[in-house]
């Protein structure tokens, strides 16, 4: 999976205005045909869940992304007509670095399958409100685990 700077660069942005909290969204391509090419900002709805229910919801956006699923299932609707397909989830980390934690790998996960059959996952690293590595995670059918290179 190729990732332009331009897409690198819109992500990036989205991470370091919703710095210090995390940012997440949606990147889009063809569906029959590679490549990337529209980012889809969403929101981080996980103050509101954590508001609602802290012991269930023990994280924040400071640390945690909840994207809300009747926006992504609006989202996937609209782009099926348009003949494009989420590729790639996306989220920032704020003061960590780059990496595809446990805690994502476990979201990426449902009964040890990926949720998303296909989707790559896109960790933009934001310190200090800068840029601080990229790197994306794919599930490896093989090895049954997450292979993952830096952007």
């Amino acid at each position: 999976m190729h990732v332009s700077e331009h897409i690198l660069e819109q992500c990036l942005a989205h991470g370091m205005e919703s710095y210090p909290e995390e940012a997440c969204g949606f990147i889009s391509g063809p569906r029959e045909q590679d490549g990337l090419t529209d980012v889809h900002r969403m929101a981080n709805l996980m103050n509101e869940y954590h508001a609602r229910d802290p012991q269930m919801f023990t994280r924040t956006n400071r640390n945690a992304y909840m994207i809300d699923p009747l926006a992504q299932t609006r989202l996937e609707r609209h782009l099926k007509k348009q003949g494009q397909q989420i590729k790639v989830i996306y989220h920032t980390h704020p003061d960590v670095g780059a990496y595809f934690s446990e805690k994502d790998q476990a979201d990426a996960l449902w009964n040890g399958e990926p949720r998303y059959p296909g989707v790559y996952y896109l960790v933009c690293g934001i310190t200090q409100g800068k840029p601080d590595g990229v790197i994306l995670a794919w599930f490896n059918t093989d090895t049954r685990s997450f292979d993952i290179i830096t952007l």
